[in-house]
């Protein structure tokens, strides 16, 4: 892997943490732009041309998983005939993709008489991953070939082509093999013209063990015959027309369980896990089917799907066609061990998935420049098409917090890039799915959505699946058909897909009513030349009634006048109806006063919640930016403490996070007693306790994160109530913690214990057979504060004991433990050696350095890792080396940042700790009267 790959891989997981309810601080995008190696060919060398065409494929595998004679074990055989015709005149070579593989013969011959093509020899580039097949004679266009290939391949455990996993059963170790080819991995497992505009048919066959596994791929099994020596070849129906990544194919022990329309592979010992995934999965396919008019099994080829739960994959899931694979922790769910957001998060991934069907798989990014085209669909679908399903779960909101707001936090950066951006190398195939691709793809498909109405947005997406089906797509494609139905749709959405970024809106009052003006936000502050402008998606609302409103008016020039009559007597100006549109919110003074007064008054006066969280979101992040004082944003978020609803304290939380990394060490006591003040009466609102039946799913996830933050920062109620759950448990094992209880109880369990009750987590996160478990117990040993317990930790995430698909997770886990970044550092300076060997290189060592120096604030943890750096540069190389110098820099940066806003950061906690031991002073004396006068009386 190299380190660009490495590197987006550790930054999902940082950003995915919010799956456990871990407010966390996602990698600072300055720190990995540019750490990637140079290109070692030409950009346009990493491409196919067009000049060979495949239209068939016929795949057998072999797999060995243990060795035999003249075969190694974790190796197959493979036999690839592709059926290709030349689409142009004089065609002397054929180039297409292959890796990690030996091939020990080619041919080409005619398809219709099998008169052989004089060959040539062929030619490897081991950068670009080209194979290029010489012939001594020319191709006749239009005329269909085969090109026969048969080779030797491996299966690694490295998660990507088809390769071998494994589980324990009865102690004893069963190996499987699966695949995942997205981006450009089908090529480790058959030579192949490896980019998804290529789509073609295919046929495979399965050459296996029958008494030790069971087959399954995208299609039915079509033929089974046994074939001696205890194998049995399985020939599989022909599959859509597709592209290679969406092939999938796994040899394995697995058990089936559902009906003839959706089943669940999985590992036998889970089979009494998969009931909550099958009826969740029937429902949301059977939904999008009839949201799209277009029934997935509408594809003749597609008869059924499957859904298998893998225990090594190094993504959420993937959507192979009719054969969807996933993390056993997003697809297997134990009510009594998992969460209500981990149960959320299973259902939104599966409809996530399943929308890669139409979105994907029937109607195709044609490269990986627009992913967004398949991405933002699904992460749309994500949240919208669950909510079909689950209204009661309030994904709209939800969408807000988790969707919108992480995409303006990377996209606020001078390194963000376009939704539509080049793309020509593996890394750069890789790094491009991000959260602009994902979140922001999403985002600007919602906004499209209220500038259309949802009932013409709809009709033209049936209509662009229809068009475009067994097709790939470009923007332009999209963008056709939703003109057909709103003539300004593609000028509305297209600068958004092709302008990295996002504006800020700065509003002032005037006479005739209100003015405002564009230009691009950027985190750092910084004017940039670029005078980039958007179409802006304008709504408002100036009381309680106006927030339903968001039918926008676009408005594409720099500034614009809003014309509202009595401007100046309204009670407050508020931008952006339910924080529709992509974009931060700036008012003057006056604005900005009425709004901090509505927000204290009952119901704040009328203030939509998702308005809400986005004045929270915006505040911390104008004041980041210095658009606005610290002190000034600090003030108006005084607001919260009577907010009850999750969506404002989830804005409010991420805010926090990142503001705590840069108090100063020696404010941080003021820091921490603010956190209790501001979170003390929330936390007297939803009480330390179990949900109730009927509970809103957002007050549990509210509680989920009050609880988190005031154990977290010393709250005596909370860390009182979790230690009692802990010690109960730790007691009488058959006494569980509630699920949406647990991640605060192990958490602080472990952060208030020491190595005893460390190891009581440590043996249940080896003993369950629960992967949501498994994460609930990861994450509490994350929370150790002694650095024995830490290198525990350390150690443990360096050993098989944790797999490989969780060690950035884990690593992710512990690095937003702001006490644990000292020991963590010491460990990795001593034992660099063993984290490399185990994490596959020196750039991880580096990675995890590097991620400590974003957070950490002693100066002699700095020293440290700089000291380590220049006296092992040679031993770590260029590129992990340059990782670690952008983290001292980045921790400089950080460093500054906190001296230039320290004074008046610090002005704030004073005066607040000032006011409120005033008022518990006099609620005191007020106390004591009373019990004077009673007394006398």
């Amino acid at each position: 892997m190299n380190v660009l790959t490495g590197i987006a891989v550790f930054a999902v997981s940082l950003v995915c943490l919010h799956v456990l309810g871990v407010s966390c601080t996602p990698l600072h995008p300055k720190l990995f732009d540019g750490v990637s190696p140079e290109s070692r060919a030409q950009l346009e060398h990493y491409r196919l041309n067009d000049d060979v065409l495949p239209t068939h494929y016929d795949i057998e595998i072999k797999p060995f998983f243990e060795a035999e004679p003249e075969r190694e074990a974790f190796t197959f055989n493979g036999i690839t005939v592709i059926t290709v015709t030349a689409s142009v005149e004089n065609v002397t070579q054929i180039k297409l993709h292959k890796a990690n593989m030996d091939i020990l013969s080619w041919s080409v011959m005619r398809k219709s008489n099998s008169m052989v093509v004089r060959s040539g020899n062929n030619t490897y580039d081991e950068e670009t991953q080209i194979l290029t097949l010489h012939l001594n004679e020319t191709l006749l266009k239009n005329v269909e070939y085969l090109v026969v290939f048969n080779y030797v391949g491996m299966m690694e455990e490295n998660m990507r082509g088809f390769y071998r996993s494994y589980f324990k059963q009865n102690g004893t170790q069963v190996w499987l093999g699966s695949t995942q080819f997205e981006q450009t991995e089908a090529r480790r497992a058959f030579p192949c013209f490896d980019e998804p505009k290529f789509k073609a048919t295919f046929l495979l066959k399965l050459n296996y063990k029958h008494l030790e596994y069971n087959v399954f791929s995208n299609t039915p099994i079509a033929k089974s015959e046994v074939i001696g020596n205890d194998r049995t070849l399985a020939t599989f129906s022909i599959t859509p027309k597709m592209s290679t990544y969406l092939l999938a194919f796994i040899v394995a022990p697995y058990n089936t369980t559902g009906d003839d329309i959706l089943q669940v592979l999985s590992r036998p010992q889970a089979v009494n896990q998969t009931t909550y995934s099958i009826n969740e999965g029937l429902k949301l396919l059977n939904a999008l089917g009839e949201w799209l008019q277009y029934p997935f099994n509408s594809v003749p080829e597609i008869t059924r799907m499957y859904m298998a739960a893998v225990p090594d994959f190094s993504a959420g899931a993937m959507e192979n066609w009719g054969l969807v694979t996933y993390r056993e922790s997003n697809l297997l769910y134990v009510p009594e061990d998992a969460t209500s957001l981990q149960q959320q998060r299973i259902a939104t991934i599966i409809s996530h998935e399943l929308a890669h069907q139409w979105f994907g798989n029937l109607v195709t990014c044609e490269w990986w420049d627009v992913t967004w085209l398949n991405e933002g669909f699904a992460t749309y679908f994500e949240y919208f098409g669950t909510a079909v399903v689950e209204p009661a779960w309030e994904l709209d909101q939800q969408f807000v917090i988790d969707k919108l707001h992480t995409a303006m936090q990377t996209d606020g950066t001078v390194s963000t890039h376009p939704m539509t951006h080049p793309v020509y190398t593996q890394a750069q195939a890789t790094a491009i799915f991000d959260t602009i691709s994902y979140n922001k793809g999403g985002v600007v498909l919602r906004m499209l959505e209220h500038h259309m109405s949802t009932e013409v947005f709809k009709a033209a997406l049936v209509e662009y699946v229809k068009d475009r089906q067994f097709k790939s797509s470009r923007p332009e494609h999209l963008f056709a058909v939703l003109d057909k139905h709103n003539s300004s749709a593609s000028a509305f959405m297209k600068p958004w897909t092709t302008q990295p970024g996002f504006p800020l809106v700065s509003v002032t009052t005037n006479e005739n009513g209100f003015s405002i003006t564009q230009q691009r936000f950027l985190i750092n502050g910084t004017n940039q030349e670029d005078k980039l402008l958007w179409p802006l998606p304008i709504t408002y609302a100036t009381n309680g009634d106006e927030f339903s409103n968001t039918k926008p008016t676009l408005v594409g020039t720099e500034t614009y006048n809003i014309s509202v009559s009595n401007a100046a007597n309204v009670q407050y100006f508020i931008l952006n109806n339910q924080q529709v549109g992509y974009y931060r919110v700036h008012y003057d003074d006056a604005l900005w006063e009425k709004i901090s007064k509505a927000l204290r008054t009952r119901g704040f006066a009328g203030i939509h919640v998702l308005n809400r969280a986005q004045i929270v979101d915006d505040l911390f992040n104008l004041a980041r930016a210095d658009v606005m004082g610290y002190s000034k944003a600090l003030d108006m978020l005084e607001y919260l403490k009577e907010e009850t609803e999750y969506a404002p304290w989830m804005a409010a939380a991420n805010g926090l996070a990142t503001l705590a990394l840069r108090i100063h060490p020696e404010d941080e006591k003021l820091f921490s007693q603010h956190i209790k003040d501001m979170f003390g009466k929330v936390y007297e609102y939803v009480q330390f306790q179990a949900p109730a039946q009927s509970e809103r799913r957002l007050h549990t996830y509210l509680r989920r994160l009050v609880l988190d933050w005031t154990c977290r920062y010393g709250h005596d109620g909370c860390s009182k109530s979790a230690l009692k759950e802990f010690e109960t448990f730790r007691t009488n094992s058959s006494v569980k913690v509630h699920p949406d209880l647990r991640q605060v109880v192990y958490c602080e369990g472990v952060r208030r214990g020491s190595l005893e009750q460390f190891d009581f987590l440590l043996n249940l996160y080896l003993t369950t057979n629960v992967a949501t478990e498994q994460q609930l117990t990861l994450q509490g040993m994350s929370c150790a504060t002694e650095k024995a317990v830490i290198y525990k930790f350390m150690n443990l995430t360096s050993s098989p004991d944790v797999r490989s698909q969780d060690k950035s997770t884990a690593l992710s886990l512990l690095l937003n433990n702001q006490y644990a970044l000292e020991s963590a550092a010491s460990y990795l300076v001593e034992n660099s050696a063993r984290w490399a060997e185990t994490h596959g290189g020196y750039e991880y060592v580096a990675i995890a350095l590097a991620s400590i120096l974003l957070r950490v604030k002693e100066a002699a943890v700095k020293e440290t890792i700089a000291q380590f750096a220049e006296t092992n540069k040679d031993m770590l190389g260029p590129d992990a080396f340059e990782l670690i110098s952008k983290g001292l820099e980045e921790y400089d940066n950080n460093q500054r940042f906190t001296n230039d806003h320290r004074d008046e950061i610090l002005g704030f906690l004073t005066l607040k700790a000032g006011s409120d031991a005033s008022r518990t002073g006099i609620f005191n004396v007020v106390v004591s009267l009373c019990l004077l006068l009673v007394a006398i009386w």
